[in-house]
């Protein structure tokens, strides 16, 4: 399912591109959405750095753990659609990872 929506979304971009180069691109959006959660949670949540960074990945890798949590109704609101954009890039990205071997 997350395959088709990148696909889709990106299709005329990804035209003509090796699988190296899609995967490189991937990589690079999914450490781009990373920063941008980590960077978030921890201005509008006060968490450090590393607390932001790691509730930012295990979000995207759909484990939530549950030791951490966002309080604020804007963190709420935000890890809502942080899920809903992050997840199918990070699903996108391991899939690709593994279609190249």
């Amino acid at each position: 399912m997350a395959k088709k929506f990148i696909k889709k979304s990106l299709g005329q971009i990804y035209s003509g591109l090796t699988l190296g180069q899609k995967l490189e691109i991937e990589i690079a959006v999914v450490i781009a959405i990373l920063i941008i959660g980590m960077l978030f949670y921890h201005f509008a949540e006060g968490w450090r750095y590393l607390d932001a960074i790691y509730f930012s990945s295990t979000t995207l890798a759909a484990v939530g753990y549950g030791d951490f949590a966002p309080k604020t109704d804007i963190g709420k609101i935000f890890t809502i659609f942080y899920q809903f954009i992050g997840i199918p890039f990070f699903v996108y990205t391991t899939s690709l990872f593994i279609d190249r071997k």
